[in-house]
């Protein structure tokens, strides 16, 4: 499709243009003298054009193989080793933001009582089946959030891995710093937040380990390359360098490069949240949002689920 050169020079009618190495227009050294186009982004290659210092949009990026030690000390960059042609480094300043003033106008179906499913996991079934089918990334993902004995809380994203009518399950290190919250307080949070719909799901409860034969079988179905890892990683400890890590790996893989059995560490496998509360969140216009919680109610010597709206 061909643009007129006025609609380019638009910023209102236009989209975003992104030019690399030299602008379509420019002087090699000079830079825009005759009414080139004005892209938002430059991407400059390995060793960048004079005509990049007159570059004033408000991203400007260094690609390529590697990147020249003029141009580290210059820039004063710290650069991780990425391999090969994936390096890409910010060079420009990147736009202010003032961030009191980002926020979302969200527009979502409303969730009423009269549509949920009267119990909780059926509710979140249903609506982890609609983030899988949208094509979310990684709707599995959820923030597990601990506390040790002296309530101190931390909080980090986990995986998870099953779920049914007992609970929600996940694997991990058991030395790990959720794993001692754990065994200090047995009480945890989960957060799914599925973003592109506007949706999150809070569930609250108590934690127990699962049997080992389940961590078990759920050690041996992940890929040999994780099985590794999880037994190099002692995790939450103190190690000299990424090193230790790679180092320690490559004895295990060839250790086991006859494709042998690995064995699960008796320090790694699965937990167990029992919900004793769920609370469903939908996104509305002027933070009007919708929270339905289901909390459990002993009725007739039963225990039942309770739903409850509640403020935003």
């Amino acid at each position: 499709m061909l643009v007129s050169l006025s609609d380019i020079q638009n910023p209102d009618k236009r989209p975003a243009i992104v030019s690399i190495d030299i602008p379509s227009g420019w002087h090699v050294e000079e830079g825009d003298v005759d009414g080139g186009i004005k892209p938002d982004m430059l991407v400059s290659l390995t060793a960048p054009k004079l005509c990049a210092k007159k570059f004033t949009g408000p991203h400007h990026f260094l690609g390529g193989r590697f990147v020249p030690p003029p141009i580290l000390n210059k820039y004063g960059l710290q650069l991780p080793p990425y391999p090969g042609t994936s390096m890409c480094v910010r060079i420009g300043k990147a736009p202010s933001v003032e961030i009191s003033s980002l926020r979302e106008n969200y527009i979502s179906p409303e969730l009423l009582e009269s549509q949920v499913m009267s119990d909780p996991f059926d509710q979140f079934l249903k609506w982890f089946d609609e983030a899988v089918t949208a094509g979310l990334r990684e709707p599995n993902a959820m923030a597990l959030t601990t506390a040790n004995k002296e309530g101190k809380p931390s909080s980090r994203m986990v995986l998870l891995k099953g779920v049914d009518k007992q609970g929600f399950v996940w694997y991990t290190n058991y030395g790990s710093r959720k794993a001692h919250d754990l065994c200090e307080n047995p009480n945890a949070a989960l957060l799914f937040y599925w973003n592109e719909m506007n949706r999150q799901v809070r569930v609250e409860g108590s934690v127990e380990k699962v049997p080992e034969a389940e961590s078990d079988k759920y050690f041996h179905s992940r890929p040999r390359g994780s099985q590794l890892g999880a037994i190099v990683s002692k995790q939450s400890t103190v190690i000299a360098g990424r090193e230790v890590l790679q180092q320690d790996y490559k004895k295990l893989e060839q250790k086991y490069s006859d494709g042998s059995l690995i064995p699960k560490p008796e320090y790694w496998g699965g937990y167990k949240l029992t919900p004793t509360l769920f609370e469903f969140w939908q996104g509305q216009q002027s933070r009007l949002h919708d929270r339905l919680q289901y909390s459990q109610r002993e009725v007739d010597g039963s225990t039942v689920w309770h739903i409850e709206r509640l403020s935003p």
